[in-house]
C-alpha cells in the first residue's frame, strides 16, 4: 500500500533511519518488536543490521499481544514492553485487548513507538481500478461532466480519504425545512428532494429545531407530490426551522450525483456498486474498514456491580488514522442532546472497562468518528500529551454508567493534549466530553478551531426521569433508582449524578463555536456538585451569534465554582450563571457584540434562573475597552419561574471599568450598592501591565490587589512543554 504524502513527511521528520544508540536503547528496554518487514512466524526480536533474516520482529499488533500473554506465564508481575517500528500498519479487524492482557500487580504492559520512529495504524484500504467516466453521466452537473472518475466497488462506507485527509461527500444546497415536520418526517421545499433510485444511499443532514446538534439520517421514502420525506432513524428533535435561527438553511442531503460539483467530492451508489469521484489530487484514495482500530475490553457486568477491568495497559507514541464514521441506530442511547452515545463504538481507540491504563504522546487524525473514549468502568486512567486533530467526532470522551448507584467512571486524567478541528462530520462534537464521570482532572489542554464547544461537563437533568426519549432516558438504571418513573426534584436525583468533583483547570480554549450556535467554550449541565472550573484562558470566540458564552452553567446546574479564569475578546457573553453557582476572582475583558435578528448583545455576565441564594459574584474584574457595554443581564425570563439577580447572591469586591466612558461602570456600581451589594467594589482602572500586548498581570499599585483579587498567571495555562 502506498504511504500517503503526509505520513511520509511525518516519518521523515521523526527520523526513520536507524542509529546505533537508538538500537541499543531498544535492546535494553523492549521484550518484543513489531515491524512492517516482520513476520508473525518469527519470535519478535529486533531486526539488527546484517542479522539472520530467518528471525526478527513480528508483523502485527495482534501477534505481539499473543506473545505477551505467553511471556506473562513465565514472568508474572513484571513490566513488559513492545516496541513498534516506523511505518504503516493496515488493520482490517479491530485489535482487542482483554482482561488477560492486563499488567499483573503494579506491572505495566506497554505498546510504544520504537525510539525516533513513527508507527501508523490505519484501517484504510486502497481503492484500485479507477477509470475516467466517458460520455455524459445522467444527473451529474455540467461542470463535473469531464472531471469524474469511477470504479466498481462492493463495500459500503461513509467516509473516504486521500493524502490530504477526509474527502467531502457530495452535498446539495442547503434549504429551510417547512412547517409540518416531526422527528421522522421532513416537509421540504418543492424540488429539493427526489425519490432517487438508490434512496437508501442518500442521507439527510439536519440541525433539527435547535442550533446545537447535527443529525445524519438515512432516507426511507420521499413523496415528491406531498413534498414529504421520511427517515429510518428519528432525529433528536422535530425537523422544522431552527428555533432561534429560522432563516438559516439548516438542512441538506449528501451522496447524490446531482450535488457532485466540486473537486474532492464523491458519491457511492451501492445498487450499481459504483463509486464516483472528482479527484482533487493524484494521490491514492482509501475507504475505512473499521470504526474502532483498537478496543480494550474488560469483563463488564452491566446489570450488576462487579466489573473486571483491564489494568495497566499503556499505548505510547502511536498514530491512528482512517477510521469510519459511526451512524445512529435504533436502540442507541444518546448523551446530552445526542452529542455522542452511551457505550457505543464511536472512536478509534476505545477502553470499555479499564483501570490504570494510559494513552500518551500519540496522534489521532483523519477519521470519521472520535479519537479516544473510556466507557462504563474507567478509573485512574491517563490521556496525556496527545495530538488529536481533523476528526469527525469527539476528541476525548469519559462516559460512565447512567443514573443509578453504580459509580465507577472516575479519577481519570486528561492532561496536556492538543485538540483541534474535531466535529468535522458531527459538528456538535466537542474537544472533551465528560458524562456521568466524576473526580477527574481535565487540565492544561489546548483546544481550538472547533465548530462547537471546547469542553462539555454533563449529566442527566430531572426531566429525563419522567419523560422518555433516546436522549439519556434509556441510560437510567431503574433497578438501582428508588421509585417508579415520574417527576423528581433535584435533591432526589442528585445521588445518581456521577459528574461531580471534576477539576477543569488551566486549559486554553480559542476559536471555538465557529459553526453551530447556542454553545460555549466550557459548558456544564446536569452534573453533580463540587465541580471546579479554574484558571482557564478562553479567548477569541469570534462567532457573530449572540447564542454563546465563554463559560455557562445550564439546566439546573448547582454547586459549581468558577474561579480564576480569564475570558478575553469573546462574542456576546462572558459568563452565563444560574442558581447557587459561584463566580469568584475571574477576569472578563473586552466582550464583543454579537448580532441576532438585527439586535446586538454584549454582556459580561448573564444571570439566568434563580434563586441565586448561596451563589457568589466576588473579586471579579469586568473591563471594557470601548465606550458602551452592559456588565450585567439580570431578571426573569419566560422560561424561568424565579428571577436571577446579583443582589440575591454574595456580590462584592468586584471591579467594573469602562475605558471609553467611566460613567458607565460607575452607574453599574451605584445601582448595585443601592441594592445592598458591592459595598466594597470599585469602578476604577484595574491597571493591567500591558493589555494590548497580552500581559494580563496587575501593576503593583493596582486597586484589584487591595481588594484581594489574585492576578491571572498565564504561565500555568495551556500546553506544558
Amino acid at each position: 500500500m502506498k504511504i500517503f504524502k503526509y505520513l511520509r513527511t511525518l516519518l521523515l521528520c521523526l527520523g526513520v533511519t536507524l542509529v546505533c544508540l537508538a538500537q541499543l536503547k531498544a535492546i535494553e528496554s523492549a521484550d518484543f518488536y513489531i515491524s512492517t518487514e516482520g513476520s508473525d512466524q518469527w519470535s519478535g526480536t529486533l531486526d539488527l543490521p546484517n542479522a539472520d533474516r530467518s528471525d526478527g520482529p513480528f508483523a502485527t499488533l495482534s501477534r505481539a499481544r499473543d506473545a505477551v500473554r505467553e511471556l506473562k506465564q513465565s514472568r508474572p508481575a513484571k513490566d513488559i514492553v513492545v516496541q513498534i517500528r516506523g511505518g504503516l500498519y493496515p488493520l482490517s479487524e479491530t485489535v482487542i485487548f482483554g482482561v488477560e492482557d492486563s499488567g499483573e500487580g503494579a506491572a505495566t504492559i506497554t505498546y510504544e513507538a520504537y525510539p525516533e520512529e513513527l508507527p501508523v495504524f490505519s484501517s484504510g484500504k486502497k481503492i484500485e481500478s479507477w477509470k475516467k467516466v466517458s460520455g455524459p453521466l445522467p444527473g451529474l452537473p455540467e461542470i463535473a461532466q469531464d472531471e469524474v472518475w469511477v470504479t466498481d466497488i462492493s463495500e459500503q462506507f461513509f467516509t473516504l480519504y486521500d493524502e490530504q485527509g477526509l474527502l467531502p461527500r457530495a452535498r446539495s444546497d442547503g434549504f429551510i425545512p417547512l412547517e409540518g415536520g416531526s422527528t421522522d418526517r421532513v416537509h421540504y421545499p418543492e424540488g429539493t428532494l427526489k425519490n432517487w433510485s438508490n434512496l437508501e444511499d442518500v442521507e439527510l443532514v439536519i440541525r433539527p429545531h435547535h442550533a446545537w446538534v447535527v443529525n445524519i439520517l438515512p432516507l426511507k421514502s420521499v413523496n415528491e407530490q406531498k413534498q414529504m420525506a421520511h427517515t429510518s432513524i428519528i432525529a433528536s428533535y422535530a425537523m422544522s426551522p431552527l428555533h432561534y435561527l429560522p432563516n438559516l438553511e439548516s438542512c441538506w442531503v449528501e451522496n447524490v450525483l446531482e450535488a457532485l460539483d466540486q473537486p474532492g467530492e464523491w458519491v457511492l451508489n451501492t445498487q450499481e456498486q459504483k463509486l464516483y469521484l472528482w479527484p482533487r489530487s493524484q494521490s491514492s484514495v482509501l475507504f475505512p474498514q473499521l470504526i474502532e482500530l483498537i478496543r480494550v475490553e474488560g469483563d463488564i457486568d452491566e446489570e450488576g456491580a462487579q466489573d473486571i477491568p483491564v489494568r495497566n495497559l499503556v499505548f505510547k507514541g502511536l498514530t491512528f488514522s482512517h477510521g469510519e464514521r459511526y451512524s445512529m441506530n435504533k436502540g442507541d442511547t444518546g448523551l446530552q442532546h445526542d452529542w455522542d452515545f452511551q457505550d457505543k463504538a464511536t472512536a478509534m481507540l476505545r477502553f470499555r472497562g479499564a483501570e490504570n491504563c494510559a494513552v500518551e504522546n500519540s496522534r489521532f487524525m483523519h477519521t470519521g468518528g472520535g479519537a479516544i473514549r473510556f466507557d462504563l468502568h474507567a478509573q485512574n486512567n491517563r490521556v496525556v500529551g496527545n495530538l488529536i486533530e481533523h476528526i469527525g467526532g469527539t476528541g476525548v470522551l469519559l462516559c460512565g454508567y447512567g443514573p443509578g448507584t453504580k459509580d465507577v467512571n472516575r479519577n481519570n486524567l486528561v492532561y496536556n493534549n492538543h485538540i483541534n478541528h474535531t466535529g468535522q462530520i458531527y459538528s456538535h462534537s466537542p474537544g472533551i466530553l465528560v458524562w456521568q464521570s466524576g473526580e477527574n482532572r481535565v487540565a492544561n489542554n489546548l483546544i481550538h478551531h472547533q465548530p462547537y464547544a471546547g469542553i462539555i461537563i454533563s449529566g442527566v437533568i430531572t426531566d429525563f426521569f419522567h419523560r422518555w426519549k433516546r436522549e439519556m432516558s434509556p441510560s437510567i438504571r431503574w433497578h438501582e433508582v428508588e421509585g417508579e418513573r415520574g417527576k423528581r426534584s433535584i435533591d432526589e436525583v442528585r445521588p445518581y449524578l456521577h459528574t461531580h468533583d471534576n477539576q477543569i483547570e488551566y486549559n486554553e480554549i480559542h476559536h471555538v463555536m465557529q459553526e453551530l450556535n447556542d454553545g460555549n467554550a466550557i459548558y456544564i449541565r446536569g452534573a453533580g456538585p463540587n465541580n471546579v472550573i479554574r484558571g482557564n484562558y478562553i479567548h477569541h470566540m469570534l462567532s457573530s451569534t449572540v447564542m454563546q458564552a465563554a463559560i455557562r452553567t445550564d439546566g439546573g446546574q448547582r454547586d459549581t465554582l468558577i474561579t480564576e479564569n480569564l475570558i478575553y475578546k469573546c462574542v456576546s457573553q462572558g459568563m452565563q450563571v444560574k442558581l447557587n453557582n459561584r463566580a469568584i476572582n475571574n477576569f472578563i475583558i473586552d466582550i464583543l457584540p454579537g448580532t441576532h435578528d438585527g439586535k446586538k448583545r454584549q454582556v459580561y455576565i448573564k444571570l439566568y434562573e434563580g434563586p441565586m441564594t448561596g451563589g457568589a459574584y466576588e473579586r471579579n474584574v469586568f473591563y471594557h475597552s470601548g465606550d458602551k457595554t452592559k456588565f450585567y443581564h439580570e431578571g426573569k425570563s419566560h422560561r424561568t419561574e424565579v428571577g436571577a439577580y446579583a443582589k440575591d447572591a454574595d456580590t462584592d469586591y468586584n471591579i467594573y471599568y469602562c475605558v471609553g466612558d467611566p460613567a458607565v461602570s460607575q452607574a453599574v456600581l451605584d445601582k448595585k450598592q443601592q441594592e445592598g451589594v458591592d459595598a466594597h467594589s470599585l469602578a476604577v482602572d484595574p491597571l493591567f501591565v500591558d493589555l494590548e500586548n497580552g500581559d494580563f498581570g496587575l501593576l503593583p499599585e493596582s486597586p484589584a490587589l487591595t481588594l484581594g483579587i489574585k492576578p491571572f498567571d498565564l504561565s500555568k495555562v495551556g500546553l506544558i512543554k
